[in-house]
């Protein structure tokens, strides 16, 4: 390794499989962050142990992935007489690309490892049901959007009659 290059484009080599390893252990772990946790219950206990192994698992793939994507990139610009500069940046952005897309692949087919949020608690009442701020004023006159319900008497304009037909009967 003495004949690498300045100190900056090792450290920026070595930076491949860290880059690699931290994305694929984040990838693994990240999901348990937006669980809803208990700490009465031995399930979260459980799926902390389950996250944990996965990032174990992100982690070293990550980071062998990194490097192998790193490595090849590199390789294969310095052969093709770029100078050391241009192949590290190259290999290091080209390598940034792939994990990134490695790691989209991963979470659209195994989408447990992309856990939401928990859910939103509504306090009181119906959840289907809106607040009364949101509810719209109601107009006293009657205009042409105005729905009128089948109980009423059917309007004697031609279409609204029609769609009066169609949702009443």
């Amino acid at each position: 390794m003495k004949g690498a290059g300045p100190l900056w484009w090792r450290v920026l080599r070595i930076s491949w499989p860290l880059l690699g390893g931290a994305w694929g252990a984040w990838l693994g772990f990240g999901g348990y962050l937006a669980l809803k946790h208990n700490a009465d219950s031995f399930g979260s206990f459980l799926a902390f142990g389950f996250f944990a192994v996965f990032a174990l698992i992100g982690l070293v793939t990550g980071a062998a992935s990194g490097a192998l994507i790193g490595s090849l990139v590199h390789a294969v610009m310095r052969r093709s007489g770029v100078g050391m500069a241009g192949a590290v940046t190259m290999a290091t952005l080209v390598n940034t690309l792939a994990i990134w897309q490695i790691a989209d692949l991963i979470q659209t087919t195994y989408p447990g490892l992309r856990a939401d949020g928990p859910a939103k608690l509504h306090l009181g009442g119906d959840p289907g049901a809106r607040s009364p701020a949101v509810v719209a004023p109601v107009s006293s006159t009657p205009g042409p959007s105005s729905r009128t319900s089948c109980s009423d008497p059917p309007p004697t304009q031609p279409k609204e009659r029609g769609l009066w037909d169609s949702e009443c009967r």
